[in-house]
């Protein structure tokens, strides 16, 4: 299989080719499938295995090539059927806490994700309790004005993977 397990943060960051000559499917319809499918596999909404098998697609000039669009969604279909949820790179606290993740204007609140991934790394390590559920209902304040935060867009991407290793671990 092209895609060995698909994540959702793997899957946000997914961007198929263009056909140079001739008709491809329509890059606004898939990508909104891709992030439906995301947030489905990340548990955020409900996507069944024959929804993904039904999707359509305009084809319009210029579109994305068929092929890889149709291989990704023959995997999703498969991982659906399969109940797989694959383990993340966050195999420890240790590696939670070695993310390094970049600043901006306007992000998550430093101190706020810091306690939080603190108390996840701990969770991980099999000295707490926190579960997918918890991970996927946290929320942070975003900073303003001079006060530099986390950049929202990595901080959601590895709470994704969070997510997914507490998923991993039935938890």
């Amino acid at each position: 299989m092209p895609f060995p397990y698909l994540t959702p943060a793997r899957i946000r960051s997914l961007r198929f080719s263009r056909r140079r000559n001739g008709k491809g499917y329509d890059p606004a319809q898939v990508d909104a499938a891709v992030i439906r499918i995301a947030d489905g596999l990340a548990g955020l909404v409900r996507l069944e295995p024959d929804e993904v098998r039904n999707l359509r697609f305009h084809e319009v000039p210029g579109g994305y090539d068929q092929r890889p669009v149709d291989e990704f969604l023959g995997q999703v279909e498969w991982q659906l059927r399969a109940g797989v949820v694959p383990p993340t790179r966050l195999r420890s606290g240790q590696d939670l806490l070695d993310v390094r993740l970049p600043r901006a204007s306007g992000g998550y609140d430093r101190g706020e994700v810091d306690a939080f991934l603190a108390r996840a790394a701990t969770s991980l390590d099999g000295r707490g309790r926190m579960t997918a559920v918890e991970v996927r209902h946290t929320r942070f304040s975003t900073t303003t004005g001079l006060r530099r935060g986390y950049r929202v867009q990595a901080v959601d991407a590895l709470l994704d993977d969070l997510e997914q290793e507490f998923r991993f671990r039935g938890r």
